[in-house]
C-alpha cells in the first residue's frame, strides 16, 4: 500500500507518494451527454447551454470558467441535480441523475450555513441528514475530524455571524467533506474572499482532496484563470451565451504537489496562462477598442 505523506506548508501542499495516481485505474465519475437546458421567459425560450458532452474521471479537478452568463452555473446544476436539462442526459458516478443526491456535495458561494446553528451543529445536521446508516457516535466522529482537517475545532461551538468570510468557507468545505460525496460540486466558493484569504483557502482544499487519497472528483466553478490553473487537471473554457457550448478544454499538465510561488515561473504554466488569457479575453487594451461616434 502506497504511503501517503501531507505536508501542510501553505505553498506546497501535497503527496510524496505520486506513484498512487499513477497507478489508479482511469474511472469515469461523470459523464455530460448532449446536455441543453432552456427556460420559458416572457420573450420566449432562453437557451443558456446547447449540445454539452464532457467527461471527467475519478479523481480528477475541473475548473469551468467564462464569463458571467455563459452557463457554467446551469451546468453545474445539471450534474448536482438542481436543474434539469432539456435535451441530454448525465451519468454520475454509473447513475443517470434526476435529483440531487448525497454523493455530490455542493459549496456554494454565500457559505449557506444557518445563522442559528453553531459551527458543529451545521456539520452535524448534514451528516445526520445524509448518513441516516451511521450510529451518533459515527457522525459525531466525522464532524470531529473535518473541523480539525480545516483548523476550525477550537471554534465549533461559535455562530456563523462570529467568523470570518474564509472560516465561514472553510465550514462550508468540511461539511461537503464530512458527508464523503464521490464528487465535490464548488460553485465560485472563493469569489468573495480577500486574494490572501482565498490562497489559503485553496490549500485547505487540497490538503482535504489529499488525505482522501484524491479519490475525490471536484468540478468548481470560476473566473480566475490563476486560481483554475493552480488547482485543476483540466479547464473547460465556455463560450459566451445564450446557447452557451464548450469552446475548448485546456489540460493543466503541471505536477502536484504544486508551489505556488514557483509553478508561476513555469514555462508551463505561463503558456496555460496565456492560452486561457487568450480565450476569454478579446481585448487587450483601450487601444484595441474602436469607439464610435
Amino acid at each position: 500500500m502506497s504511503t501517503v505523506t501531507i505536508n501542510t506548508d501553505q505553498d506546497n501542499i501535497g503527496v510524496v507518494a505520486d506513484e498512487l495516481l499513477k497507478q489508479a485505474v482511469a474511472e469515469t465519475s461523470i459523464e455530460v451527454n448532449n446536455v441543453s437546458v432552456s427556460f420559458k421567459t416572457p420573450g420566449g425560450i432562453y437557451t443558456a447551454i446547447k449540445d454539452i458532452d464532457l467527461t471527467v474521471q475519478k479523481g480528477e479537478i475541473v475548473s469551468l470558467i467564462g464569463h458571467s452568463g455563459c452557463g457554467k452555473s446551469t451546468l453545474m446544476g445539471v450534474i448536482s441535480g438542481m436543474v434539469k436539462p432539456t435535451q441530454g442526459e448525465v451519468i454520475a458516478n454509473g447513475k443517470k441523475v434526476n435529483a440531487p443526491g448525497p454523493d455530490r456535495g455542493i459549496v456554494f458561494q454565500n457559505y449557506s450555513l444557518l445563522p442559528w446553528l453553531s459551527v458543529y451543529k451545521n456539520i452535524f445536521v448534514a451528516v445526520d441528514s445524509a448518513l441516516k446508516d451511521k450510529t451518533t457516535a459515527e457522525k459525531m466522529a466525522l464532524v470531529e475530524t473535518n473541523l480539525k482537517m480545516v483548523n476550525l475545532w477550537e471554534h465549533k461551538d461559535k455562530l456563523p455571524g462570529q467568523l470570518s468570510g474564509g472560516m465561514k468557507q472553510r465550514v462550508a468545505i468540511a461539511r461537503a467533506f464530512s458527508i464523503n460525496p464521490k464528487i465535490l460540486l464548488l460553485d465560485e466558493p472563493f469569489g468573495a474572499l480577500d486574494a490572501l484569504t482565498k490562497s489559503t483557502m485553496h490549500v485547505e482544499l487540497l490538503k482535504l482532496w489529499v488525505m482522501d487519497n484524491r479519490q475525490k472528483t471536484i468540478v468548481m466553478v470560476t473566473h480566475d484563470i490563476e486560481e483554475a490553473i493552480f488547482l485543476s487537471d483540466r479547464v473547460v473554457v465556455m463560450n459566451n451565451g445564450p446557447a452557451a457550448t464548450i469552446k475548448e478544454i485546456i489540460d493543466v499538465p503541471l505536477g502536484r504537489p504544486r508551489n505556488k510561488k514557483d509553478i508561476v515561473h513555469d514555462p508551463a504554466y505561463m503558456k496555460i496562462h496565456d492560452k486561457l488569457l487568450n480565450l476569454l479575453i478579446d481585448k487587450f487594451s483601450i487601444a484595441d477598442i474602436t469607439i464610435e461616434q
